[in-house]
């Protein structure tokens, strides 16, 4: 009797394949959308990042506003012009009376005394002007090095999101196969109930779980358009403009070895060759202002002509400045002292910056060697040996030897699992992203 019973209830689902396939669609359509259209491989979103987010281009500026500030190097003052009277008397009169007397007594309307026109010229000490363009020049490059730090951090944010989404990517997936199985499994208990073969309370308790899944598509589709709208952002596109990632990353597991030596970790990390500029950019500028002792020159040209009797005349004369007075040098040596103490506190952040990189490191390989034995065991003992059980249980159920409570028992605790497999799997290349960041950063 059962089994003729068994041949037409599949005999009835069979025919009612059409509209269950239907339904599953509507349902199905009724999800918000996933991330859709071409693919993206994560190679073309990390060039993308690089080329087009205005954080990184900004740098390109700032760099190109150094270099042209470094084209004036080798300026010189303006040149100072003045022109006025000199050495003219205030009484015209007694003047023009001691002036006759000196040619004879014969009278002299001329005002008495000279006009002056005199140019004057700096000339600035080439040693000075050297250490002004080294010191412009270190800018630049200080301003590239932290642009490839800023760079590194954008990538390793791409990085985690396209990961993320890749993750998202599986979970949908594996989502929708367990909603098709859970819509047959209540489908097959309301056509066995009139027979007596389920229970209100199980196809109930199936239907429930069914609106609990439907919230866990939601959720993920949720955070998958969240995803989609931040990677837009990174790579300064359109923030709805769709693309589908590349599932493969989550199969890309090789651990990059760190540096057996700080010397070696120093090499590779953005943020030290930052430092290292910084370091450079400080030590030219205490030349700078050590330069500050070295002497200026400068010239000078007087014309005078006479606004009475007697000869034009002309005064040329050359300065040189005297940096080294007590009085003048107490500015420059404090400024090159304080540069000197600035270099050593970089130095001290360095160290520390590649003593805490090296903890940081060690952390992670170990919690990376941990996640990988997780996922291992995921992959090769705990969901085989729960998809056995489902099948296991959904067999006795179709044999009428098991209930339906224990076929969704097992279908919830697979389903969960798979999820929660996903999610060590993200925390895994997560944590490998920080890996790499950290020996990059």
């Amino acid at each position: 009797m059962n089994y003729w019973l068994n041949l037409l209830l599949v005999a009835s689902l069979l025919a009612a394949g059409p509209q269950l396939a239907h339904g599953q669609k509507m349902n199905k359509d009724m999800h918000l959308a996933a991330p859709s259209g071409p693919v993206l491989p994560l190679d073309s979103v990390l060039q993308r990042v690089e080329r087009r987010n205005p954080a990184v281009q900004q740098y390109a500026y700032q760099a190109q506003a150094k270099e042209a500030a470094a084209a004036g190097y080798n300026s010189w003052e303006a040149p100072k012009v003045s022109a006025g009277l000199w050495m003219t008397p205030y009484n015209q009169r007694k003047a023009r009376e001691l002036s006759g007397m000196g040619s004879g007594g014969a009278g002299n309307n001329q005002l008495q005394g000279q006009a002056i026109l005199s140019v004057e010229q700096m000339i600035p000490n080439p040693a000075k002007q050297r250490a002004r363009r080294e010191y412009l020049s270190s800018q630049s490059a200080s301003v590239l090095a932290d642009r490839q730090f800023r760079l590194v951090q954008l990538r390793a944010q791409a990085k985690t999101l396209y990961v993320e989404q890749a993750v998202l990517t599986k979970k949908l997936a594996v989502l929708d196969e367990n909603e098709e199985l859970l819509r047959f499994l209540i489908k097959l208990a309301e056509a066995r109930y009139p027979y007596n073969q389920a229970t209100l309370p199980s196809i109930y308790d199936a239907k429930a779980r069914l609106e609990m899944h439907l919230n866990d598509h939601r959720q993920a589709d949720a955070l998958a358009a969240q995803n989609l709208i931040m990677l837009n952002t990174l790579m300064n596109r359109p923030r709805a403009e769709a693309f589908a990632v590349d599932t493969t990353v989550l199969s890309a597991t090789t651990l990059t070895t760190a540096p057996a030596d700080t010397a070696a970790l120093a090499g590779r990390r953005s943020d030290i060759r930052s430092l290292d500029r910084a370091l450079t950019t400080v030590r030219l500028s205490q030349n700078l202002e050590a330069s500050r002792r070295l002497p200026d020159f400068g010239v000078q040209f007087d014309h005078m002509p006479f606004l009475g009797a007697g000869a034009n005349q002309f005064t040329l004369m050359g300065s040189v400045s005297l940096p080294l007075a007590p009085w003048a040098s107490r500015e420059y040596r404090a400024n090159t002292a304080a540069l000197g103490f600035e270099a050593q506190a970089l130095r001290k952040q360095r160290e520390a910056v590649l003593n805490e990189a090296s903890g940081r490191l060690a952390g992670l390989q170990n919690d990376l060697t941990l996640r990988g034995e997780q996922t291992r065991a995921f992959e090769r003992r705990i969901l085989p040996a729960l998809r056995r059980s489902y099948q296991a249980t959904m067999l006795a159920y179709e044999q009428n030897t098991g209930q339906l409570f224990q076929v969704l028992e097992a279908w919830t605790t697979l389903k969960r699992t798979r999820l929660e497999y996903l999610d060590n799997l993200q925390q895994q290349l997560t944590q490998q992203i920080a890996y790499e960041k950290e020996l990059e950063q």
